[in-house]
């Protein structure tokens, strides 16, 4: 019984000092980028930049993540009929890929030209992140 109550203990003050931690980050979170890019020591004026970037990223990437499900559940529909269109279902993959692609391209090429040319090395290094999936 003892036991219990000093783990009850530990566990309330442990959530505690999360809660108050949060609080306290308030400030960094709201000028937070999705991204991290800290790494590329970005201007003023180039985290004002990216940061716009990256809020239209994340609403086009949420248009594209719908579309992409509706695309997955006409590929499954194409696996319940009797026979099999192998061509509609290449063609469906097909523009799953393309829009995926089209996103990500868009995204990077508005990223590169804001970015220096070492600024635009260390980047690189970090393309996987960028990469929608």
């Amino acid at each position: 019984m003892r036991r219990l109550k000093i783990l009850t203990l530990i566990c309330s003050l442990l959530l505690s000092f999360s809660l108050i931690a949060d609080d306290d980050d308030y400030e960094h979170k709201k000028d937070h980028i999705y991204k991290n890019l800290d790494y590329l020591n970005l201007s003023k004026d180039q985290h004002k930049e990216i940061k716009e970037i990256v809020v239209e990223y994340r609403e086009k990437y949420e248009k594209f993540y719908k579309k992409r499900e509706e695309k997955e559940k006409r590929l499954q529909e194409l696996l319940r009929e009797e026979t099999f269109d192998k061509e509609r279902y290449e063609q469906i993959a097909k523009d799953k890929c393309e829009d995926a692609i089209g996103l990500e391209a868009k995204t990077l090429e508005k990223i590169h030209s804001i970015l220096s040319a070492s600024q635009r090395e260390l980047f690189s290094y970090y393309l996987r992140e960028w990469q929608v999936e």
